[in-house]
């Protein structure tokens, strides 16, 4: 796998996340993003922690999601 397949896979692991907890989150609240310490899921395609962190903050730069409280390790609001 390239670099590059590597991190659009964890950006697709990232985004899924995301999507799964908006669907299960009311409309006018934000999303409860919960950042783990490296747990691989059973696909392999998980990021690092550190790297599902830099995934969200780049996300954010990019104006695909806002961060309401950065968490670090444990919970983003997104």
């Amino acid at each position: 796998m390239t670099p590059e397949e590597k991190v659009d896979s964890e950006f697709w692991y990232v985004l899924k996340e995301i999507k799964t907890n908006l669907l299960r989150t009311k409309s006018s609240s934000p999303i409860d993003y919960w950042v783990y310490p490296d747990v691989i899921d059973a696909t392999g395609n998980s990021p690092s922690t550190g790297d599902e962190i830099k995934i969200l903050e780049k996300l954010e730069e990019l104006g695909a999601i806002k961060i309401l409280n950065p968490g670090g390790i444990g919970e983003y609001e997104v």
